[in-house]
């Protein structure tokens, strides 16, 4: 069955409906027999509006999970998507986004999407931010990090060309930043100091 968008999760609500109402394994007609036998089912509409809250959410999470794994673009999202990071994905498979992906010392890496044209130093700072937290809060991880104290410790750096990223204002792509470009957070210099620590 190979549906699009809502016309699928409706489809699906109807399937599973009807499932509830005829059986999985019961033959037709004899359902029809026994529907003549008892009282007349619910209609199917009447059905969809009895389902209760819990069972319209499940339904409609699965056809979600069954969509985006379906799709080329999407498969790589994990299962409880946000619709940003949907959007995010379908922008940079358009071409008006690029993924920058963050280096961390021993973690995994992130992959942050930021705008194409016009993003600065500060937009991919709060775009590491959101990733961060929705990453944090996907793994149930409630460790609060102080993103004042991580900006004024850390610049990031663009690990191809060593370039540091020290003003806020300067768009990325001055920096040398394209798509799939590698950064990762240096420590901050004090004047005295020659060369960044990187992390």
């Amino acid at each position: 069955m190979e549906c699009h968008g809502w016309i699928q999760s409706q489809n699906t609500i109807r399937m599973i409906v009807s499932c509830r109402l005829f059986g999985w394994s019961a033959p037709q007609n004899k359902m029809s027999e026994q529907a003549d036998n008892e009282k007349k089912p619910l209609s199917l509409d009447e059905e969809i509006e009895n389902l209760s809250h819990e069972d319209l959410l499940e339904i409609t999470q699965s056809s979600l999970r069954r969509l985006i794994t379906a799709d080329a673009l999407l498969n790589d999202l994990p299962a409880d998507v946000t619709t940003e990071e949907v959007l995010a994905q379908i922008a940079v498979a358009q071409g008006q986004s690029i993924t920058v992906i963050v280096t961390r010392y021993s973690e995994s890496p992130l992959n942050v999407v930021i705008p194409q044209r016009g993003a600065t130093v500060l937009d991919l700072k709060k775009a590491i931010r959101r990733t961060f937290t929705l990453k944090q809060q996907r793994q149930r991880n409630k460790t609060k990090i102080s993103w004042k104290y991580v900006w004024r410790s850390y610049n990031l750096q663009n690990v191809e060309n060593g370039r540091v990223m020290k003003n806020e204002r300067r768009e990325v792509a001055e920096y040398g930043i394209v798509n799939r470009s590698e950064i990762r957070f240096v420590k901050k210099l004090r004047k005295d100091c020659e060369r960044a620590e990187t992390c």
